[in-house]
């Protein structure tokens, strides 16, 4: 799991998500999905523009 969120640590969300499905997907092999799999993936954009407040 580490390994697939590090793989591209630039990328949007959506490929984040594409690229740790892959992860599993390489995991379980032909292994038939008994379960859902639900991945969220947040971004965090900050308008604090690297400015250190007095908070």
């Amino acid at each position: 799991m580490i390994a697939a969120l590090n793989e591209d640590t630039e990328a949007d969300p959506e490929k984040m998500l594409k690229n740790v499905r892959k992860a599993v997907d390489g995991f379980v092999k032909d292994a038939e999905q008994f379960d859902d799999l639900t991945m969220l993936c947040m971004e965090y954009k900050s308008n604090n523009k690297g400015e250190k407040t007095d908070e």
